[in-house]
């Protein structure tokens, strides 16, 4: 009997290793399970319209453009907005209205294997992803370092904080998001010993900890169950220099998206954009 539970228990482990790209990119089973969100084009009274990038792997990555409906106040140009692991590009409206609002063009994207992009997501991949639409923010709206901010909610964390370390951007904004990958998987209560095995990383702790000229800002909930506010304040200490952190009572996870306008419309006049 102790063998069997023993082998079953190895059994169970390699499987959770073997399907950790369906735990961390979880839009990966609603698409293969039929369960994906249909494709909503853009509401013509947002001033948006949808385009594909080719990432320099060959992949087709839908991102929609979202023009700006004022004139400039602020230097920022360009918006480069990263969605969660179990979303798409829809959940973005409220933030692309607030940024659009300021007289910045404001690019969503969903990863490779989300809604209409073509692959596999992974973290290089996703790395890939976001360098497309900079290009792309670049190539339309002639987006520099020096004009353009990066925002990503929970997983799309990771993906900001690269373009944000890679490229000296800015501004970079989180909100409900993780240290890194394996860090945020030790905290499981019963699969955290094998954290050991995650093969994604994300590692924004290290990345936040070596921007240059980056304002920061961190966004996070207080009650948010998914990411734990102890990360949230990781991420800001771990950047000495231009941080901000604001706090809400009740958003959640999710529903903190709803309050990125409210909450870092202040700190983003802190930023010394103007």
């Amino acid at each position: 009997m102790l063998r069997w539970l023993l082998t079953a228990l190895a059994l169970l482990v390699i499987v959770i290793i073997l399907t950790q790209d369906f735990q961390v990119y979880t839009e990966l089973v609603y698409r293969y399970t039929g369960h994906s969100g249909p494709y909503n084009p853009p509401s013509p009274s947002d001033n948006a319209a949808d385009f594909f990038a080719v990432t320099s792997d060959g992949e087709r990555i839908h991102y929609r453009r979202w023009s700006p409906t004022q004139s400039p106040k602020t230097r920022l140009r360009a918006a480069i907005l990263s969605h969660g692991n179990a979303g798409t590009m829809d959940d973005f409206v409220t933030i692309p209205r607030w940024l659009t609002s300021l007289g910045i063009a404001t690019y969503v994207y969903d990863y490779r294997g989300y809604g209409l992009s073509t692959g596999w997501p992974s973290e290089n991949g996703i790395y890939r992803d976001a360098e497309a639409i900079y290009a792309e923010a670049q190539r339309r709206d002639n987006a520099t370092p020096a004009t353009t901010l990066a925002f990503g909610h929970s997983l799309g964390g990771g993906p900001s904080a690269y373009l944000a370390e890679r490229h000296n951007l800015a501004v970079l904004i989180t909100a409900a998001t993780y240290t890194s990958v394996p860090e945020r998987a030790a905290l499981h209560p019963f699969f955290g010993r094998l954290s050991p095995w995650v093969w994604t990383n994300f590692p924004n702790r290290e990345r936040i900890a070596r921007l240059k000229d980056t304002c920061l800002i961190i966004l996070h909930a207080h009650n948010d169950d998914t990411m734990p506010l102890k990360m949230a304040r990781q991420l800001y200490e771990a950047h000495n220099q231009n941080a901000h952190f604001a706090e809400h009572p009740s958003a959640g996870h999710g529903d903190i998206i709803k309050y990125v306008p409210a909450l870092a419309g202040a700190l983003l006049n802190e930023c010394a954009i103007e």
